[in-house]
């Protein structure tokens, strides 16, 4: 096999399969990068559990074949080089890459012994906005737990239902919802981990397909292909968690409540917020002397209503809206409340707080869960 790659796009193209390629041990096949040439070239890396596949239609086959080469060596090979065409070659299980007076030679492994890529072919096909799906992943990623016992949690649920598909994540003490209207038939869910989420979110931001099984995940784009596994388990039955109604829904400006809540995070991320009448007043919870308080103006009759919440969860929320302004849904004081913009909503379960009146200062406990 012999290529004339150019330095500009293979440095772009190995540069976004690398992160799929196993770093720590390069005596397996899966810290190499497979590349096959035929009518067109093709790189492909995997780690078994996720993989991509990129066709790079402008660098020149002077003889086909297949290769695999070192994913990391050859990355810093060809960062290192100048902005000019460079020649693989391979000869003798020996890939030698080279540019003028530049010469690097690096061990290959069989092509064929390869971790084979799941089929399209075989699997199912979900016809949906590839626009509203990123926008939906890019909402819901920061309430995606870590490392949490339940597997299933360190993931996104895809539930697929007639018409409509949601998106849903959560760590145990809020829940976020992304909701698309789509024409579809097939009713079904299926777990994306939480890592292949976040490298779908930097691949894809044009059209694309998605395919899938009780397995595989699977997303096309003209240059890109995508696959992961998907997390084996049952996400909770996150509809009851979702209130049907609610005592009070105000309107809130978004960059007067993220400016608020940070004010107060110079002291404590815990906040206690108060609603009265026509303000929201935010108030540090701190056992320390150190205290912050500040609020803001709302259009609002309900008076003396107070909840604690962690200010995080709050501006995870705000940080993904692009809307000037939010609904802030109530019921009751200790029970979870809800931020919601169009077809995104986050339910968060608030602090329970008490009072020790012999020092004056309000006392956390540990934020409930629901799952």
């Amino acid at each position: 096999m012999k290529l004339k790659l150019s330095k500009a796009i293979i440095e772009n193209i190995v540069s976004t399969i690398i992160n799929f390629v196993e770093k720590k041990d390069n005596s397996q096949i899966t810290s190499h990068i497979l590349i096959e040439a035929n009518e067109n070239i093709i790189f492909k890396a995997t780690d078994k559990e996720f993989g991509i596949e990129y066709v790079d239609n402008n660098s020149k086959i002077i003889q086909k074949g297949s290769t695999t080469i070192n994913g990391k060596r050859f990355y810093e090979i060809i960062k290192a080089l100048n902005d000019d065409f460079i020649e693989l070659e391979i000869n003798d299980d020996i890939a030698t890459i080279s540019q003028n007076h530049s010469i690097y030679k690096l061990p290959t492994f069989n092509a064929k012994e390869f971790p084979l890529f799941p089929e399209i072919t075989q699997l199912n096909k979900i016809s949906i906005n590839s626009n509203n799906f990123i926008e939906g992943l890019k909402k819901i990623f920061p309430v995606i737990d870590n490392n949490n016992p339940k597997y299933e949690l360190n993931g996104a649920l895809l539930d697929i239902q007639q018409n409509s598909l949601n998106l849903v994540s959560t760590d145990t003490k809020r829940l976020a919802l992304y909701s698309i209207q789509e024409n579809i038939e097939d009713e079904t869910q299926i777990i994306i981990p939480k890592k292949a989420i976040a490298e779908i979110r930097k691949l894809f931001n044009e059209n694309f397909e998605i395919y899938f099984d009780n397995i595989n995940l699977i997303i096309k784009s003209n240059n890109i292909t995508f696959f992961t596994q998907l997390i084996n388990g049952k996400f909770p039955d996150y509809k009851r968690i979702i209130p049907t109604e609610y005592k009070y829904i105000l309107d809130i400006n978004k960059v007067n409540l993220i400016k608020a809540l940070k004010q107060i995070n110079i002291i404590s991320e815990e906040v206690k917020i108060t609603i009265n009448n026509n303000l929201l007043e935010l108030e540090s919870i701190s056992e320390e002397t150190l205290e912050a308080k500040t609020d803001i103006e709302i259009e609002s009759d309900i008076n003396n209503f107070i909840f604690a919440v962690n200010s995080r969860f709050i501006l995870d929320f705000l940080n993904v809206i692009d809307d000037d302004k939010i609904e802030l849904c109530l019921n009751e004081e200790n029970i979870p409340f809800t931020l919601k913009n169009r077809d995104f909503q986050t339910i968060i379960m608030p602090i329970t707080i008490w009072y020790n009146y012999i020092k004056k200062v309000e006392i956390k406990k540990e934020i409930n869960v629901w799952i």
